[in-house]
């Protein structure tokens, strides 16, 4: 994958007056940037936080972080929060937008399909619905917050398993097949088209496929942990029919 470094130089308290209008011009400048499928990016955001990007996944931030540290998320993301009680840290999603102050927590928002998770590793946030602003968790670690019909819910991780993705690696568990294949969409950087009669069922309770293996050795280890499918692959256009 990619790896952003931003540096920026702090100024000194005596001088800053002089800079608060460019402050307040930059910190309205955004930066975007979107993950191509098949590729993941690490980056330093301007409080040097750090951030890891799943693939197809976009983020916009300002240059400069103003009052707030604010920034838009669409897709997945590991944030390692830098802590500072005086400037929050909030993510944006379709779902919710989520508060921090310094911690380590994973973001999937995929508006899209609807789905939203946020899985809280260290530290602590506070998840806010974005359709009903009264409906707010407080997160602690191992906590697991999903979106379900409008509402958020609050559930028990034993593990970080999901994580995996930071490794290089795509999660198998029991999930809808459609899902999945979402997922190996973006990790592999191909197109999957599910032309079957009955939508394949995953048996397995947990497991993991290496991405750099590639798409066609995920799909066999597949094919032995579900009720069954067979596939056709184009090399030409990297078009996947499952049938």
């Amino acid at each position: 994958g990619y790896h952003l470094r931003m540096v920026y130089t702090p100024i000194r308290a005596d001088v800053r007056t002089q800079y608060e209008m460019q402050d307040t011009f930059w910190s309205q400048q955004n930066m975007s940037i979107v993950v191509p499928a098949g590729q993941q990016m690490s980056l330093t955001l301007p409080d040097n936080s750090q951030v890891q990007l799943n693939s197809g996944t976009r983020l916009e931030y300002p240059v400069v972080f103003g009052k707030t540290r604010s920034v838009k998320l669409s897709g997945e993301a590991l944030f390692d929060v830098a802590p500072d009680r005086k400037h929050p840290f909030i993510v944006q999603t379709f779902a919710s937008d989520i508060r921090v102050l310094g911690t380590k927590f994973n973001v999937l928002a995929d508006a899209e399909r609807g789905e939203f998770t946020t899985t809280l590793i260290e530290g602590q946030v506070q998840v806010t619905n974005r359709a009903n602003s009264n409906e707010r968790i407080t997160m602690y670690p191992h906590d697991v917050v999903s979106l379900s019909n409008g509402r958020l819910y609050k559930e028990r991780a034993e593990d970080f398993a999901e994580l995996c993705w930071t490794e290089g690696l795509v999660h198998l568990k029991r999930m809808p097949f459609d899902e999945l294949m979402a997922k190996f969409e973006r990790a592999f950087n191909v197109e999957i088209r599910i032309e079957c009669e009955r939508m394949p069922q995953i048996n397995v309770m947990s497991g993991e496929v290496r991405i750099s293996d590639g798409v066609d050795y995920a799909l066999q280890i597949l094919q032995q942990v579900s009720t069954g499918f067979s596939y056709t692959r184009d090399e030409k256009t990297n078009v996947i029919v499952i049938k």
